[in-house]
């Protein structure tokens, strides 16, 4: 008997039987579609973040103060450090600024928006994927004059004013030490709330003014607790910040005593990719083990039919079958059906996952990769436990088996 001899046949004891063939391959089905699911989201929620992380700026990083030191304010970076480190590190730095934010609320009658207030330098633009929509962004004029400039988000200008044209527009904000009044000169595009809103959250929405203007709103005089960083490509952040700490240490004359501490955004980024892969691996495992209570339900339903088709394995044997074409008949009949219930299994995965993806609000990864993996594995499953009824026909007496009722 050849292969495809083998197919036919199987086929046939299949479509004969077809609710016991479709509660047979339920199990798989269930398994792959669980393992899809799972792989994909997970891919999917580590390209979304990817994709923040790539917005907000791979080559970012935040030098600054270590609070659990209980640094002086003699341990503040002062605008002498910031220049002294611009000039050393010239070829290194995209852009460099200090950030001093405060958080306040803008008041539309009786709506109160939440703002977060920033002061910056005009580097900053350099650091953060700002796009400006109207205006510009802050300029190094703005920082030597004090002036009440500000660049408010898109979404604040529609809130506030109900439009985007707002240019040379008033703002005020109401903060913890009172009120303070800026003029629009630039309106950023909006930006996607971080994770797609997930959750629901919403960011207070952003205006930035210079930082000397801050500085005199918080009394700071030049002394900041820390500094936004954005690296040239190609440049190793960590090495060039550990430079960076050492010459700021010198100045302050506090060698050793590791007042100062570093963010990278590759690191953050790398830290979270590591820990969504070990999550998708164990909940994937944890999925897959239904594969394994399908593959036993696939074994228990290849036995009933051993046992049920025993007159006719009998007769194959009399007129000639040999111990492997029984054993191929049955071991093909396990790959097919365990292979028909991982397709419908993978197809049931992603469009599950698609339906999720849609509520929760961030796409699916559905690699060719998993797909395969899903594929081979059933097929494995069925090779797996139709081994032994297949085996168990194949031994099979024909005397016996032609007396069996």
């Amino acid at each position: 008997m050849n292969l495809l001899e083998s197919v036919k046949i199987a086929l046939e004891a299949i479509f004969s039987n077809k609710m016991r063939s479709l509660l047979t391959m339920l199990g798989i089905i269930i398994g792959i579609s669980s393992v899809i699911i799972i792989v994909s989201l997970g891919h999917g929620s580590q390209q979304m973040i990817l994709k923040e992380f790539e917005s907000f700026g791979v080559n970012r990083a935040y030098l600054g103060l270590s609070w659990r030191e209980n640094p002086r304010l003699r341990d503040y970076i002062s605008k002498d450090d910031i220049n002294i480190l611009s000039e050393a590190f010239s070829k290194e730095i995209k852009g460099m600024s200090p950030m001093v934010s405060d958080s306040g609320k803008v008041i539309k009658r009786t709506e109160e928006i939440r703002v977060e207030l920033s002061g910056v330098n005009e580097e900053f633009n350099k650091i953060e994927n700002i796009s400006m929509k109207k205006g510009r962004f802050l300029l190094e004029t703005d920082m030597k004059t004090r002036r009440s400039a500000a660049v408010i988000d898109e979404k604040l200008a529609l809130k506030v004013f109900g439009r985007t044209d707002v240019l040379e527009e008033e703002i005020t904000v109401d903060l913890r030490n009172g009120q303070e009044t800026f003029i629009i000169i630039g309106v950023m595009e909006d930006k996607p709330a971080p994770f797609g809103n997930l959750g629901g959250y919403e960011p207070p929405l952003a205006i930035y003014v210079p930082i000397t203007n801050m500085e005199q709103m918080l009394g700071m005089n030049g002394n900041y607790w820390g500094l936004e960083i954005n690296f040239n490509k190609g440049v190793n952040a960590n090495q060039t910040l550990s430079r960076m700490i050492s010459i700021i240490e010198r100045r302050h004359n506090s060698e050793g005593k590791n007042l100062y501490i570093t963010y990278t955004a590759e690191s953050e980024l790398q830290m979270v990719n590591q820990i969504m892969s070990i999550l998708t691996l164990v909940v994937g495992a944890i999925a897959a083990i239904s594969l394994v209570v399908g593959g036993i339900g696939v074994m228990n339903i290849m036995l009933v039919s051993v046992t049920e088709r025993t007159k006719e394995i009998g007769i194959r044997k009399a007129i000639g079958a040999k111990y492997k074409d029984v054993m191929m008949q049955f071991l093909v009949e396990a790959i097919i059906i365990s292979a028909i219930g991982g397709i419908i299994g993978i197809l049931f995965g992603i469009l599950i996952s698609a339906i999720i993806a849609v509520i929760i609000g961030f796409p699916p990864a559905v690699s060719i990769i998993s797909i395969l993996i899903a594929t081979l594995f059933s097929i494995s499953v069925g090779i797996f436990f139709g081994f032994y009824p297949a085996r168990k026909a194949s031994k099979m007496d024909p005397i016996n088996a032609l007396r069996y009722e």
